[in-house]
């Protein structure tokens, strides 16, 4: 028989013997399996009771659990049992409670169907009833999330702890010889999975140094007590970010333990680069490893998270998108691991028959041992296939979770999910009954010809503004390549024998030296010189203007199109010197990789997104014509105006605010910050080298209280474009509210001021989410975004946990010069913010309890380590004043009333966050959080053009949106010309 005909004769076999065992597909409660029959087949309900899953352990009481299933299930069509038991509660004495205590007992049977246990004493007697069937096990300690040292030293305990349980507890098992040996020794009975991601909050690629570091150390007693209890170490691979770590900390252990413990790996066969993966870690087992390498084949269990995480960022999607491509590379791995046993000890895991049958006849076909390979399944699942495969006396092992509910529920859902997904095999099968025939053809997929793994980023692409496609955001850096972090790691590495470059002033494309001169400098080592700016004079300013003028008639009338197509040449120049771009920011501003790298797609946003935009408003907009009219609704731009930017995001701000009013038609007079004139001059070189004619933009760096007041109040300025503090923004609309002498029109006046932006924490928020979102809100970059978290708000009961995770949290985030690929928290940008920031650091100490205040930081340059402090006067000045710095205010309050009554007291609206699992809290935010961008269970910094138009209102800014469709409008004057077409009563027929 061919070997596709043993397959699939073997595939069938092991379903009719599955059949005829006396067993069900999962042994749940009539509700449980209920619930799931109904998610197969209705995909609303199915979203809505996963998602009630997952908040189920967030809720407090019986009470709370009924009020979430009523939020969740309303307006969704139910099973009759659950509906009928929602219907009534409101009508029966203790009904909410009762129903309430229903669904906590029920979900609770569902967790433990597939959880072991929730402590190793507690599962021992659950893998003794394997043992004793014919099955072996692989314990997975539960744990989603580490973002603290504390919870990472006590995911180690427990890892050492259950080797030490499983050891006591197995010893007096009996004899299964075919669980317990393969053709190259042993095999433990003690088998442990492990997290890596767990061992420390650094298992990340910007700091992979400081996370393998941890993770080993933590490791050590755990591998070097597996090795005398002769148990296994099984280290798991979790998300694709954490994929090439996972099997680096793989190598690092094998070097440091040659001799053992048993280790093993996981590879993911529906990952585009899994099988170049398997056959590097194959050729390291034997060139490495004195006992072969434990490698565990699966499909993958988070193909929905990688795919839309990939494509939400614009990144190459890992993942096979087709399932017949991730089964064909499931056999091709199949075949490759056959061919390597000795050298490593396979591990085939799937509930797909025709999968587990191609394992088994692979390896008989290489004249394999029954015993040379061994199959994997999941607890509390497909109990039809585990009968049959015992009954076959083939080596099973039970991949078993072994925790608590609350962190097990992540996992209940990832196994539900994959039990109702539409192309799983358990729901063809066993609940759907469909014909074996189809179930176990070979896939549809060629081997040969399956899609290989994406490249990186492109740098080299320009719009074609006759015809341009629908604009989408310029990816991100994807860090988990090494491609790019090599990329900007030697861009960080030249640029310093570039700094002490110098920036003359420009007006009319000609380059002015000035005697005054502004230095801006490195604000972690402020003994840098980055760049030495002319300052230019209140004369400069008048023959700006007067050149701009003079400029203003001509570009004005360019075609919409044409003015289209320099903003797309300058996004492609900025593609190509993204590097060096971003490591430019590094220095000057003192911008962390991500930050610098993300501020610069920004820029390059704005280009392409008021490009296209300029397009369309050069076409005007649609007005009734009458018969015997003709009216047209035209955009005609505002004249000259200035740009007055700020340092901390000194590309994509300045880029942005001078992109849009020249797209408009506008003339430009650019005054940059002093702290950033180096990058302000590389943004209008590139411009001028898009095609910009040189008169419609003066570069023109100089103090704001001199060369920037006067712009203001000249009478030939049109507008002015304004981010930074409210108290110069405040200025700025006062001086331009004054009518000058030889002034023809009311200046208009675009400011984005502060901010002083709060996140509500409610009471069933996941803190595994909502920690890491407020951390990296409030401290990144140092905290000096006028979006940044700067009053968190905890709700009822889940305020000391918040707390004491943010802490934890705050504790170990990376603080250094951001030349450091590892750093999130860099220096504030100058001796003035320095100082300034310093002084709320003492305000805190007398306003609040002060719960961290971090002080390692680098001797040299302007750091300030991440702060928060404890509030509960919602008048105090921590809570009320923007500190632009990382320095957040924690409060607490009574309930979701007073959350958003705390949250509404600022004079500022410009960003708010909600993390919340309530449907009806989060429907409340919407319509009542004072806020311009409001970010519901994320950070809340980080908007992107097109996506998140991003602006303020109250005393946070005008209500403009940068990066929206009505950002432009700002820069126009709309004007309607009516022509009567009646002539001697004659009117041209309408066409």
């Amino acid at each position: 028989m061919s070997i596709e005909g043993q397959v699939q004769d073997l595939a069938r076999k092991i379903t009719q013997a599955g059949a005829s065992e006396r067993t069900r597909v999962f042994h749940m409660s009539w509700w449980s399996e209920r619930m799931l029959d109904w998610a197969m087949a209705n995909p609303a309900f199915k979203t809505q009771l996963f998602r009630f899953v997952d908040v189920f352990p967030a809720c407090r009481d019986d009470i709370d659990v009924m009020r979430h299933l009523e939020e969740y299930f309303e307006g969704v069509q139910m099973p009759p049992a659950l509906g009928l038991g929602l219907r009534a509660a409101p009508h029966l004495p203790m009904g909410k409670k009762v129903t309430g205590a229903v669904a906590r007992s029920n979900i609770t049977r569902m967790a433990r169907q597939f959880i072991a246990g929730q402590t190793p004493a507690e599962a021992l007697p659950q893998l003794e009833q394997l043992w004793l069937a014919g099955e072996a096990a692989t314990v997975d300690l539960l744990g989603e999330k580490t973002v603290t040292d504390a919870e990472a030293r006590r995911y180690a305990s427990r890892v050492y702890e259950m080797i030490t349980s499983l050891s006591a507890g197995t010893a007096s098992w009996p004899a299964k010889p075919i669980l317990e040996s393969d053709p190259w020794g042993p095999v433990p009975r003690v088998n442990v999975s492990v997290k890596p991601s767990a061992l420390t909050p650094f298992f990340t690629p910007l700091s992979a140094e400081e996370g393998f570091a941890q993770a080993l150390e933590r490791l050590r007693p755990t591998l070097e007590h597996a090795k005398k209890a002769g148990a296994t170490v099984h280290l798991d691979t979790e998300h694709y970010d954490m994929k090439d770590m996972t099997f680096e900390l793989l190598q690092r252990i094998g070097a440091a333990y040659p001799d053992g413990p048993q280790i093993g790996c996981v590879v993911q066969a529906y990952l585009k680069d899994s099988h170049a993966d398997l056959r590097d870690l194959i050729a390291w087992s034997k060139s490495s490893l004195r006992t072969p390498l434990q490698i565990r084949l699966v499909k993958g269990a988070y193909w929905d998270y990688e795919t839309v995480h990939a494509q939400a960022e614009g990144w190459p999607v890992p993942v096979y998108e087709r399932k017949p491509e991730t089964d064909a590379n499931y056999e091709r791995c199949i075949t490759t691991m056959v061919d390597a046993a000795g050298t490593i000890r396979p591990a085939f895991a799937s509930h797909n028959v025709r999968s587990l049958a191609c394992a088994i006849a692979s390896a008989r076909d290489k004249g394999l041992d029954d015993s040379a390979f061994e199959l994997q399944l999941l607890y509390g699942m497909a109990e039809p296939i585990h009968a049959a495969l015992r009954s076959f006396g083939l080596r099973v092992r039970v991949y078993a979770p072994v925790g608590e509910l609350v962190p097990g529920m992540a996992y209940l859902v990832r196994r539900l999910l994959e039990n109702t997904s539409n192309e799983s095999f358990i729901r063809h099968r066993f609940a759907e009954g469909k014909d074996l025939d189809d179930l176990v053809a070979p896939p549809d997929a060629d081997q040969a010809a399956l899609p290989e793994p994406g490249g990186a980023l492109i740098l080299e692409r320009e719009t074609d503004a006759s015809d341009p496609e629908p604009f989408d955001n310029e990816p991100y850096g994807e860090w988990r390549s090494p491609e790019h972090r090599d990329s900007i790691g030697s861009a960080v590495a030249r640029t310093p024998k570039s700094l002490g470059f110098e920036a003359p002033l420009i007006i009319g494309g000609r380059r002015v030296r000035t005697s005054g001169e502004i230095v801006s400098v490195d604000p972690a080592d402020p003994t840098v010189v980055v760049c030495r700016s002319a300052q230019a004079t209140i004369a400069d300013a008048e023959l700006a203007v007067e050149i701009a003028l003079g400029a203003f008639p001509s570009w004005s009338r360019t075609r919409a199109r044409d003015r289209a197509r320099v903003l797309f040449r300058a996004a492609s120049l900025m593609r190509r010197r993204r590097y060096e771009l971003a490591a430019l920011m590094i220095h000057e501003a003192g911008k962390p990789w991500p930050e610098a790298d993300a501020d610069v797609a920004e820029a390059i946003d704005f280009c392409e997104y008021y490009g296209r935009e300029a397009i369309r408003l050069g076409t005007g907009a649609p007005l009734l014509q009458p018969p015997g009219e003709t009216n047209a609704y035209q955009y005609r731009a505002r004249g000259v105006g200035v740009v007055i930017s700020p340092w901390n995001f000194p590309l994509a701000i300045p880029a942005g605010m001078t992109v849009a009013a020249l797209a408009a038609g506008n003339c430009v007079i650019l005054k940059p910050a002093e702290q950033t004139p180096g990058l302000a001059l590389r943004l209008v070189e590139i411009l001028l080298e898009a095609g910009l004619p040189p008169g419609a933009l003066a570069y023109l760096p100089g103090y704001g209280e001199e060369v920037g007041a006067h712009l203001v109040e000249h009478a030939q300025i049109g507008f002015i474009a304004f981010t930074g503090s409210k108290s110069v923004g405040l200025q700025i609309v006062e001086r331009a509210a004054i009518h000058r002498p030889g002034q023809r029109a009311i200046k208009r006046v675009v400011a984005e001021l502060g901010g002083k932006n709060a996140v509500i924490v409610d009471s069933d928020a996941d803190l595994d989410q909502a920690v890491p979102g407020i951390i990296s809100s409030a401290f990144a970059y140092a905290g000096q975004k006028c979006s940044a978290a700067s009053r968190i708000i905890g709700i009822g009961r889940m305020y000391d946990e918040l707390a004491d995770r943010l802490v934890g949290a705050g504790s170990v985030v990376p603080v250094g010069h951001p030349r450091e690929m590892r750093t999130v928290v860099g220096p504030v940008i100058d001796a003035d913010a320095h100082s300034r920031v310093k002084g709320y650091q003492e305000l805190a100490a007398k306003e609040g309890d002060v719960l961290l205040q971090r002080e390692d930081v680098p001797d040299k340059g302007w750091f300030i380590g991440p702060t928060l402090v404890a509030v509960d006067n919602p008048s105090c000045r921590m809570v009320n004043e923007e500190v632009f710095g990382p320095v957040a205010a924690l409060m607490k309050a009574d309930d979701f009333d007073h959350a958003l009554s705390l949250a509404n007291e600022s004079e500022y609206a410009l960003t708010g966050g909600l993390f919340s699992r309530s449907p009806v809290n989060i429907r409340r935010a919407t319509e009542e959080f004072r806020a311009g961008n409001l970010y519901i269970n994320r950070g809340i910094t980080g908007a992107l053009v097109g996506r998140q138009p991003f602006g303020g209102f109250g005393m946070s800014g005008v209500g403009s949106k940068a990066g929206g469709p009505d950002y432009l409008l700002q820069f126009v004057e709309p004007r309607v010309v009516t022509e009567n077409t009646v002539r001697q009563g004659f009117a041209p027929l309408d066409d």
